[in-house]
């Protein structure tokens, strides 16, 4: 089967937003389209690892914001390359936060939906959801996938090893300080270590993947390839 045949399917991209605890999710997708207009439907497919899915089911309900092509780059990197679990994304971008659920500010369209049903997959959950509200719609050229992979992708990439960089720096910053402050203590007392981090899993940053083969992923050979967007190990990193 020709899988690059399946890159010829126009999709958008977008960032799902939703309720999580006292908090928000948000993850960005590219699987969105309307598929009735009476009731107004959209159907969303959503990674079924993604923390954004997970917390969709237990609300119920949330919102779609239509990204423009001269989105910053950064917000795809900051929605698309790191999950809810570990990073509050919202807290990165500016957003408009409408009736309990935040929107991507200078998105193209804000979209509020009600989940109707569900479809599981083994790699997906497809969310077929009713429109509950559609506003702040303005003009604009909408970011697509194909604009992505065609050379958008290394803007993101760039972006959001700009991003990591400056956190990477300032967790240091805040580890030197802690080793000043240790040191200068007069207590003679050995510490306890600290408790061992989460186990690390290689993770594709453009799919969002998870490898959980038995083989170790360095003796995966060179030409292994995410089974479910198809790049090569370069774009994997331990997570």
């Amino acid at each position: 089967m020709q899988e690059n045949a399946l890159y010829t399917i126009t999709n958008g991209l977008y960032v799902l937003s939703v309720q999580d605890g006292e908090g928000y999710a948000g993850s960005l997708v590219d699987a969105v389209s309307q598929i009735a207009v009476s009731p107004y439907l959209i159907m969303v497919s959503c990674m079924n690892n993604s923390h954004t899915k997970s917390c969709i089911e237990k609300a119920g309900e949330f919102g779609i914001s239509v990204l423009a092509k001269e989105t910053d780059p950064f917000v795809v990197a900051n929605f698309g390359y790191q999950s809810s679990r570990d990073v509050k994304k919202w807290q990165n971008i500016p957003f408009a936060e409408i009736d309990g659920l935040p929107y991507i500010s200078d998105a193209l369209a804000k979209i509020r939906v009600r989940v109707v049903n569900k479809l599981i997959y083994a790699s997906n959950t497809v969310f077929i959801a009713e429109v509950v509200d559609a506003f702040d719609s303005r003009s604009g050229e909408p970011l697509t996938y194909k604009y992505y992979r065609d050379g958008f992708k290394e803007q993101v990439a760039i972006a959001f090893s700009a991003y990591k960089a400056g956190r990477s720096a300032g967790n240091a910053a805040c580890k030197k300080s802690q080793t000043a402050m240790s040191a200068s203590s007069s207590s003679s007392t050995a510490q306890p270590s600290s408790p061992a981090s989460a186990e690390k899993r290689w993770t594709c940053t453009l799919c969002g993947y998870v490898y959980e083969g038995d083989i170790p992923f360095e003796e995966l050979p060179d030409d292994w390839r995410c089974p479910l967007c198809g790049v090569g190990k370069d774009m994997f990193e331990l997570q």
